[in-house]
């Protein structure tokens, strides 16, 4: 009867150490690397000229909306100072067009933003497609078991970092 109760504890110690030895022996052949993607598109070449596109185009929105806010601030200071001397019509004419100027610059506020954004998609998303190839590509020649994105990784060591490697190889490929 004693033995029918060792066997289980045997057989689950057996199956343990077979568990913990599986994956020192698959170790020796696991070859894994990181990649920081955004240092990867802030650093290649065509990434630089599409942030510096994107920069000229923010610098256009800025300046739009700072001509509007302009516009909105002295609309307001000329209401203050002259709703007394109107006429409650020309007081009320005075206020729904700096109502509709202030709704207008929101509305650009927002329809700018909107548009930065599907800007920077429209420029990385060609530069991201790309550096996937790339990637891939130094996986294979390279023999890595798996690359995966530095943020994805709690803890490695600069050693497996490859980005570098592949802002290099992006760059000779594109240009």
């Amino acid at each position: 009867m004693a033995r029918v109760k060792i066997l289980p504890v045997l057989f689950a110690a057996l199956a343990t150490a077979l568990i913990w030895s599986v994956p020192v022996a698959a170790q020796a052949e696991v070859k894994l690397a990181v990649v920081d993607l955004n240092r990867c598109v802030r650093e290649c070449k065509q990434g630089k000229r599409s942030q510096a596109e994107l920069q000229r185009r923010a610098q256009d929105f800025e300046n739009e909306l700072k001509s509007l806010q302009t516009e909105v601030s002295t609309m307001q200071k000329e209401l203050e100072n002259t709703a007394m001397l109107l006429k409650p019509e020309a007081r009320q004419a005075k206020e729904r067009d700096f109502e509709r100027k202030v709704r207008r610059l929101r509305d650009r506020q927002r329809e700018a933003k909107q548009d930065m954004m599907e800007a920077q998609r429209d420029a990385f998303r060609p530069i991201l497609n790309n550096l996937g190839k790339v990637i891939k590509q130094i996986g294979a020649q390279g023999k890595y078991t798996m690359i995966t994105e530095s943020k994805a990784a709690l803890y490695y060591p600069s050693s497996v970092d490859i980005t570098s490697q592949v802002i290099a190889a992006y760059d000779k490929a594109h240009p």
